[in-house]
């Protein structure tokens, strides 16, 4: 799923379930990857991205419905 099709699922979750995602979103805001400095390489994105996939498979699990 790319961005783009979470966003557009975002936008169709009722306040509830938005202000869940918002509040997911500002936690990632404020970890330790999202404050990292160095430039993020193909393969370092690509592990992030597996990471939050796998800690948070049931939201975007809700998302895709």
């Amino acid at each position: 799923m790319t961005a783009a099709q979470v966003i557009e699922q975002i936008k169709t979750l009722p306040p509830q379930e938005k202000a869940a995602v918002v509040d997911f979103v500002q936690h990632l805001a404020g970890s330790d990857l999202a404050q990292e400095r160095t430039p993020a390489d193909q393969a370092n994105l690509e592990g992030a991205s597996d990471k939050i996939f796998d800690r948070y498979d049931n939201l975007f699990r809700k998302l895709a419905k």
